[in-house]
């Protein structure tokens, strides 16, 4: 924690997340996808993206209390759409960063339910203390179309995933955002996801800072 701050009573830290230590972090792959190229060095943490996608979890060593969060890069290239406005829909659902909090709750797999779990699902859960349960997944997404701009959705193939379209790219370049949410969320983990492979894209997204504004 590097910073910290005093408002309405309450203590805001900012909880600096590692992104150059790959031993900190869990790198894993859709099974109906080809897998990202995923890197960590002294510039951050690069994800190739080759028609490809996977999700890159970082587990908190304790539950958090979420505000927000300060993430800095560089796009080297986006998806690829010939109609941005059809991004999210199936078969366009790439999105160039996604900034995901795990947020536990009661939801939990028994052994019959994890037979028929989807493998993301099961991941998810991996990453998550033994005998804590799952509400949701809340993603922030960064959006290249101005339709999805400060929308909000439930994903359409789990209901254990949820999106807010928070920024918009429209090119490459470095990037910095700052985003504070409207309530604290709680979290146990987080979750990077970017994607290629429903629109065959190649790109590559270099993340050199992230941090939590935490309670």
């Amino acid at each position: 924690m590097n910073s910290r701050r005093v408002l309405s009573n309450f203590v805001f830290a900012a909880l600096v997340i590692p992104t150059g230590d790959l031993s900190l972090w869990k790198v894993e792959s859709f099974s109906h996808s080809k897998r990202n190229e995923v890197s960590f060095s002294e510039k951050g943490l690069l994800i190739k993206v080759r028609s490809s996608a996977g999700p890159i979890f970082y587990p908190l060593k304790t539950k958090v209390k979420v505000r927000g969060f300060k993430v800095t890069g560089s796009f080297n290239g986006l998806p690829k759409f010939q109609d941005p406005i059809r991004q999210g829909e199936k078969g366009y659902d790439d999105f160039p960063l996604r900034i995901g909090l795990v947020v536990p709750g009661e939801k939990r797999l028994s052994r019959v339910k994890k037979m028929f779990a989807s493998d993301w699902v099961k991941r998810i859960y991996d990453q998550i203390p033994n005998g804590t349960g799952l509400d949701h997944v809340q993603f922030f997404n960064v959006s290249q179309s101005r339709a999805l701009l400060g929308k909000s959705r439930t994903h359409p193939s789990s209901d254990l995933l949820r999106e807010e379209f928070f920024v918009l790219a429209e090119h490459s370049g470095p990037f910095e955002y700052d985003y504070q949410f409207k309530e604290p969320i709680e979290a146990i983990a987080l979750w990077i996801s970017v994607d290629g492979d429903d629109t065959k894209s190649d790109f590559d997204v270099l993340i050199s800072g992230l941090s939590l504004s935490t309670e």
